[in-house]
This record gives structure tokens, sequence and C-alpha cells, in this order.
């Protein structure tokens, strides 16, 4: 174990021996459980404790890098990064430099009202199965598949600022996926939830078993239903989980700092992109997986809106980057574990309610289609995205007509914007991760919003 003293010391040390511009210690004490069921088999079944260092030093305008699982010679390992910096300083044309920030001492308390780590194992097991039996009872599924994992621990950050913060740190998820079959016809459904502020009532009072049987079995049906869409630019109404995959897909990642210097959004800030009722946010939101009081740099989190009322407004940003775009930091530095330095990554990024209900959405479309879930999704830097539908329906004359199947949605989210004529009154929301060589907690959603044309089905 290392405590808080251990960590000062060292520190101290570097402070005094190394000629430094930055130097920042994150430790990570976290026991994680992670169970797999795959048809009535345990195919997982650990509990692995996660301890360690990361060590950032900024010497001569350049980072370097360290991590270590061993405490006991950390002076050594913060030598090591600070000889990565000054190495990596030789090859810099130009000298990194971070944002002005005020440092903080805080706890963040975990807001859960039972931990994870207080239930038992036992318990756990049984949850999964029964929520297996559950899914079992429906004679078209064939195989099921659940993941489940949950950690808890602390974490703690260090610099030499004089920042100092220690978290409770908890999380849960869950991952189910059905397969089906019926009159020879194939279906994989998939469900996911997860939280930092919600813990083991999440699975027995918010998302109980009977609640993601509903939602798995659903998708699962319709798609074994399900008729092929019309290829085709029809007029699209999307439910809030497919609208939060192209705020995450197609338009969150361009407006992370580092890859908006790339991207389309370069060019655009300040313009307007979307209609003047569309706002598009990365904040804190209920529920959301993304949510934390700081990011791994000490910066509070601070919500932001990345499109407000259709024009481009602000951008996800780290330290280095708030100070090449002579920007404020918001909070969005992050890091997978001890062993990764943070990076910009999103938190939860949403589109922002209007004031239609779902019956003015549809109400007046003669033909189109309205696609609920997503089976998975990807974009490239000038926002063309393309998302396979778990679950949609044919929408006729005005109302939720057959379900459709095998399809997916394609268009340029750029273009597709411009496109959106309403924005629903509801609001939901999806948990997932998030991969960018590391791996992220993120939330996406928004409300059910109308597309004429932009996007195409089939």
């Amino acid at each position: 174990m290392v405590d808080m003293e251990a960590l000062e010391r060292a520190l101290k040390w570097a402070e005094e021996n190394l000629k430094a511009e930055y130097i920042e210690l994150r430790y990570e004490d976290l026991r994680k459980t992670t169970l797999g069921l795959k048809d009535g088999v345990f195919t997982s079944f650990t509990g692995k404790l996660h301890r360690g260092v990361a060590i950032r030093v900024l010497a001569d305008g350049a980072w370097g890098f360290a991590s270590t699982s061993e405490l006991e010679n950390l002076e050594k390992k913060i030598e090591e990064a600070y000889k990565l910096a000054r190495a990596a300083a030789q090859t810099k044309k130009e000298k990194i430099q971070l944002a002005e920030i005020d440092p903080v001492e805080d706890f963040v308390k975990s807001k859960m009202r039972v931990k994870p780590r207080e239930v038992d194992i036992e318990e756990k097991v049984s949850h999964l199965r029964e929520l297996e039996k559950l899914l079992k009872e429906d004679e078209a599924v064939k195989s099921v598949q659940i993941r489940y994992e949950d950690g808890g621990g602390k974490k703690i950050l260090l610099t030499n600022e004089g920042t100092r913060i220690e978290w409770d740190y908890n999380y849960l998820y869950q991952g189910t996926y059905v397969t089906g079959k019926a009159d020879g016809k194939l279906a994989m459904a998939r469900d996911s939830i997860g939280a930092v502020d919600y813990g083991w009532e999440l699975m027995t009072e918010i998302e109980p078993n009977e609640k993601v049987k509903e939602r798995l079995l659903r998708k699962m049906h319709s798609q074994l239903k399900g008729v092929a869409p019309k290829r085709g630019e029809w007029p699209i109404v999307a439910g809030p989980i497919v609208v939060g995959i192209i705020a995450h897909e197609a338009l969150g990642h361009l407006a992370e700092a580092d890859l908006t210097i790339n991207s389309p959004f370069k060019d655009l800030i300040g313009k307007q992109i979307a209609p003047e009722y569309v706002t598009m946010s990365e904040r804190i939101v209920e529920g959301g997986f993304g949510n934390d009081k700081y990011d791994d740099e000490g910066v509070p989190v601070k919500d932001i809106h990345i499109i407000e009322n259709g024009i481009l407004k602000e951008i996800m940003l780290n330290r280095e980057y708030a100070h090449k775009w002579g920007m404020e930091p918001n909070g969005h530095a992050r890091a997978e574990s001890y062993r990764y330095p943070p990076i910009i990554r999103m938190r939860n990024t949403v589109f922002e309610a209007g004031d239609h209900s779902f019956e003015e959405l549809i109400e007046d479309i003669k033909f189109g289609y309205y696609v609920v879930d997503f089976r998975g999704g990807q974009a490239q830097l000038n926002s063309a995205f393309q998302v396979g539908i778990q679950e949609g329906y044919v929408i006729r004359n005005g109302e939720i007509a057959e379900p459709i199947r095998d399809t997916s949605i394609t268009g340029v989210a750029i273009e597709a914007l411009k496109k959106i004529s309403a924005v629903g009154k509801d609001f939901g929301l999806e948990v997932g991760f998030c991969g960018k060589g590391q791996t992220a907690f993120v939330s996406s959603g928004g409300p059910h919003m109308r597309f004429d044309g932009g996007i195409l089905i089939g």
C-alpha cells in the first residue's frame, strides 16, 4: 500500500532535485470483479487488485510519462519520466505549455447508496443467473451471454502546483447479448447498463432484470419479425440512443481538441451548423457513466455546449490544448488507468430536448422510418458515419407500423444536422465504452429527433 505521505515525499524529492515545469502523480488502488456467464456456464470469475502510480513530467516543454505497480522506489520512476521528457524536448519544434488553473484540495465522496464491493459475490451470481433464466423463458432465445464488471477503491492526484484530490471511486457495468431464432431467421440483440453514481441499486431498482429482459426481447423479436427496409433517403425519426451515437461518434470526436485540429470543426467554430433549435452538450447527466467532479489533471469538470442554438461554440480541452487555443480548460483529460497518460476524452455527449411530442414528430410522415437502437457504429473525422440498427420500424401515414431488420443508417453528420426538422421534448441515455487508444466510460443520448433527409437507410 502507498499512502498520501509516501506520495508527498516522492513529490518533494522531485521538486528539489529535478528542473521540471510540472510534475503529476496519479495513484490508483482498485479492486475489480469480473463475471462472465454464457448459457449456464461461468466463463470468467475474477477478482483482481489494480494498484499503481502514473507519473507525468513536463520538462523543457515536452512530456515524459512512466507508470509502475512497484511502489517502493517512486523517486527512480519520477526520474525516468523526467529523462524521457528531456529527451523528447530535443525533438520538439513547439514547446508544450499548460493553461493556468487554481490548485484544488478535495475529497470526492461516492454518491452510491450500495457500493458493489459491499454486495456478496453470491448475490451477483444469482442476479446474472436470474437474468439468463428470464431471457431463456422465451422459446426463440437460443443463446445468452452476460458480462458483469465492478470496481471500487481510491484514486489520488498530486501535483507540484498544490493540487491534492482523493476520490472514493466506484463503478459497475453489465452488458447482455442474446441470439434468437425463429422461422429460419437469426437475430442478435444487445443491452448495456452501468453507473458511477448509482451502486447495486442500479440492478435492483433502476434497471432490474425484468426491465432489461423486456428491452432485449423487444429488440430481438423486432428483428425476427422484421422486413428489409427500402433503401433511400426517407424521413427518419431517431430515438434517444441512436441520436446519442450520432452525437458521440460522428460529432463528439470532432469536438475533442486534439482531433478538432484535423476535422471540419476547426474552421466552423462560431458558425451556424444546425437549425437554432438544436443544442448539443458535453455535461454532467443524471445517471451519466462519464460523470465526475474533476478530471485526471485536477481540473473541475465543466458543462459545455458544443453546439448552442445551432452555432458551433465550445470544444473539449485538456490544459495543453486549452493553452494552444487560448481557452479555459474544461475537465476533459481522462486516463483509463495508471498505466496511461490522460488524453482528451468525452464524458456524456447529448443533444438537448426541444418542444415536440413524439406524435408531432411522426404525424405527417407518409412513409419513413423510426430507428430506436443501434448495434455498432463508426465514424470518420469528416463526420461520415455508419450505424447498424438493432431495432427499427416503418412509419406509415403517421403511425408506427411493422419492424425492420438487417439494416444500417449512413450519412455525413455535418450535413445531416442541417436536415433536423424537429426535436422531441423527452430525453434518454445509453452507457458504454469509448476507445481512443484507451477505454473510457461514456454516455450518449438526447431526445427523439426528426431528420428530413441527410440520412440514408438500407
